[in-house]
């Protein structure tokens, strides 16, 4: 096994979570560049698992790769708590936290039912199309593609669910969730209807 892969992919995975942090922590809209910063987060930590999982067999690569996010992660958290240790405590009331979207007014009960309906139909079927689509076009044995299947189908299940529960625009994500569904259960069982 060479180095070079998994020094790239803990890099990636880094650098992936560092910008994810930098963004949850800016405190300014995001503009300009910084609407990029979460799809290339996430598109630098895809690029660490795979890099991970090129690097030995898929499976175990993969389970060192996640591994090394979670060390990371944890590392991250660990640093943002030791930071704040001995700083007083912010107290703040119910009406400072409550923001505009949980006000009971037009169109709350809209993007309830859509969340709810988001949340039980299409991001179960997000994760079910992406571990398709992993099990007939992923690397290896046919014991690698499903065991890769279950976890691009766990990863993408949580993913789904970050995005459609903390949108603020839950139609948008529903429907977006919904499109990227489809494509992959399309790529998914295209070879089996050719």
């Amino acid at each position: 096994m060479s180095a070079t892969l998994p020094i790239t992919g803990t890099l990636a995975v880094f650098a992936g979570l560092l910008l994810l942090f930098l963004a949850w922590r800016r405190k300014a809209p995001r503009t300009g560049m910084w609407r990029l910063a979460l799809p290339a987060s996430w598109g630098l930590l895809g690029a660490g698992m795979l890099a991970w999982s090129l690097s030995t067999h898929a499976d175990q690569g993969l389970a060192l790769g996640v591994v090394v996010v979670m060390m990371l992660a944890c590392g991250l958290v660990a640093w943002q708590g030791l930071r704040q240790v001995g700083q007083p405590v912010k107290v703040q009331t119910v009406r400072e936290i409550a923001s505009d979207s949980l006000a009971l007014g037009a169109g709350y009960w809209g993007r309830v039912v859509v969340r709810l309906a988001g949340s039980v139909v299409v991001v179960p079927g997000l994760g079910f199309a992406v571990g398709g689509l992993w099990y007939t076009y992923g690397p290896g044995h046919e014991a690698d593609r499903l065991m890769g299947m279950a976890m691009a189908s766990l990863i993408f299940a949580a993913a789904g669910w970050v995005i459609q529960l903390a949108s603020r625009r839950p139609w948008r994500a529903c429907l977006g969730l919904a499109l990227v569904t489809v494509v992959a259960a399309g790529l998914a069982f295209l070879p089996r209807v050719l």
